[in-house]
């Protein structure tokens, strides 16, 4: 067993016992075999820097975007970093090769005023506790919206919830007062008696999964009358508010649950980039120079 797609089934299995999700499994599995369709299912040990430059060269070629180009080159690189720990082999070839550079996607935020509309639109619904509960449980913990929907009713504590977060790891998110009374109000008041202790049921009383929540989200934003923007704009968006709050960087790592500074460093671009706006309209230099 030498070549790459054998050592890929090994990696995709340690993967599972390791808890990593499926999607987090599938892009890995896709890096690598669109790798294998440029130099070929070769054995392990004969995989240069050389093949990965033409590979990453091939993907530019053909199209792919510059995000995309990246990130086959980061499940690449994982997954060479792998065979070296479990000595399969014992040079990593992504160690002599610049990872490619890809412009900064321009990805969906919910702001303030949109978070706002979307708490009155979940009042005036069918389940208005829950939906309330959930909109205020996104923007306060900017959790993912899988980690709320996995919530039990153990999770839901006086100091927080507690949130799975990727790896399987468990962490308690605080919660401010106004949402800590919404989550209850929705316990006691509206949430059915059913046979499973998940603490957001669908209309049917099943635990609420992702295509139903999805469905909700959408019609929050239709009768706010606002563009849809998927649930993880509310995390974005959770996080560069706490930024312009005060909250430092390093307490933002914690509490979005990152283990690198690399992606808290975005929110607080995204951030920054709010408050330059804002600058540019309200500068008080701007009433010295009026022709400007």
């Amino acid at each position: 067993m030498e070549r790459v797609s054998d050592w890929l089934a090994v990696f995709l299995q340690d993967g599972k016992a390791r808890g990593l999700s499926p999607k987090t499994l599938t892009f890995y599995r896709e890096g690598v075999m669109a790798m294998v369709r440029t130099i070929e299912d070769k054995p392990v040990d004969r995989i240069t820097t050389a093949d990965l430059r033409l590979f990453l060269s091939r993907s530019h070629q053909a199209g792919r975007s510059g995000g995309g180009v990246l990130a086959h080159y980061r499940a690449v690189r994982v997954f060479l970093r792998w065979l070296v720990r479990e000595e399969v082999i014992w040079d990593d070839p992504t160690r002599r090769l610049r990872p490619p550079k890809a412009p900064p996607p321009d990805l969906p935020v919910i702001r303030e005023g949109e978070a706002r509309r979307l708490l009155l639109a979940a009042e005036m619904g069918r389940y208005p506790l829950r939906d309330k509960a959930l909109v205020l449980l996104l923007w306060d913990t900017a959790a993912r919206a899988g980690e709320i929907l996995e919530l039990r009713l153990g999770d839901i504590r006086p100091e927080g919830v507690r949130v799975k977060r990727k790896g399987g790891a468990y962490q308690v998110l605080p919660i401010s007062p106004a949402t800590r009374r919404a989550l209850w109000a929705y316990l006691r008041n509206e949430r059915p008696q059913v046979d499973h202790d998940f603490a957001f049921v669908s209309e049917k009383g099943w635990p609420l999964c992702y295509n139903t929540f999805r469905q909700l989200l959408r019609r929050l934003f239709r009768n706010a009358g606002l563009v849809y923007k998927p649930s993880h704009a509310f995390r974005r968006g959770a996080a560069v508010a706490m930024v312009k709050n005060g909250m430092n960087p390093f307490a933002l790592q914690t509490m979005m649950g990152h283990k690198s500074n690399l992606m808290t460093a975005h929110y607080v671009r995204l951030a920054e980039k709010d408050l330059r706006e804002i600058h540019s309209k309200f500068s008080p230099v701007r009433g010295l120079f009026k022709g400007d």
